[in-house]
């Protein structure tokens, strides 16, 4: 018996150490990529400076959105540190806000001014989140955090 006992806490103690390791392995910061775009049926631009949206989001919206052409009107490399929170200013409009606060969950806030208007809640994990609404009658809007880097558009 008193062997047995032993390998138990031999077991219970190999366990705890790769379980400390597997816990000091991860980023104590997360990188995401944040992306305002605008959905619309225009051929053209909004403006000079932003450009199509790549391939892996032109994947997603176009099956389900009604607009035929999405511009990129922002993108920024964002870091928060696991625990923590981030405000990101898109436009003069738009912002969002990035909360790791809790370790198991990525929980995005996107603003209208100051006001929150939408709040999605996902794993921490790699899964995009995709908040949305109406500009006026001929766009909409969309923020998108993910954590690869996205692709140009062609």
């Amino acid at each position: 018996m008193k062997s047995r006992s032993k390998l138990l806490v031999i077991v219970f103690s190999a366990v705890s150490l790769v379980g400390g390791v597997l816990v000091a392995a991860e980023p104590a910061e997360r990188t995401y990529w944040v992306q305002l775009v605008r959905g619309t049926t225009d051929k053209q631009p909004p403006s000079s400076d932003c450009k199509p949206i790549g391939p892996k989001i032109s994947k997603t919206f176009l099956p389900v959105f009604k607009w035929s052409h999405y511009w990129e009107m922002n993108r920024q490399e964002v870091k928060v540190a696991v625990g923590d929170k981030k405000m990101v200013r898109l436009n003069q409009q738009r912002s969002i806000e990035i909360d790791l606060t809790n370790i198991t969950k990525r929980k995005v806030t996107a603003f209208e001014g100051d006001k929150p208007v939408f709040k999605v809640v996902d794993p921490i994990g790699n899964a995009m989140s995709i908040i949305g609404g109406d500009r006026d009658t001929n766009s909409s809007w969309f923020i998108v955090v993910r954590r690869d880097k996205p692709s140009d558009g062609i």
